[in-house]
């Protein structure tokens, strides 16, 4: 049965740390198998990308990005 709903903190770790010392590898389904973290390989690489991935901003733009945006958007579009 997979699990689904709120990662824990345990398994937030679990995932950082060995995707921090190994890397990801070949499949993100072999990833969570051998980490016994009961959730599907699509959920695994979900959270790496969208939550525990260095460098990954969270919170606000800063003043200097919010302009960044304003004025690539005026440029470009919305697409």
């Amino acid at each position: 049965m997979m699990k689904k709903g709120k990662w824990s903190r345990e398994e937030d770790d679990l995932l950082k740390k060995h995707v921090e010392k190994y890397g990801i590898g070949r499949s993100w389904q072999a990833l969570a198998e051998t980490l016994g973290l009961q959730r599907c390989g699509r959920g695994c690489r979900a959270r790496w990308l969208n939550y525990l991935r260095p460098g990954l901003k969270h919170g606000n733009f800063t003043q200097a990005e919010e302009s960044i945006i304003c004025e690539m958007y005026s440029k470009r579009g919305s697409w």
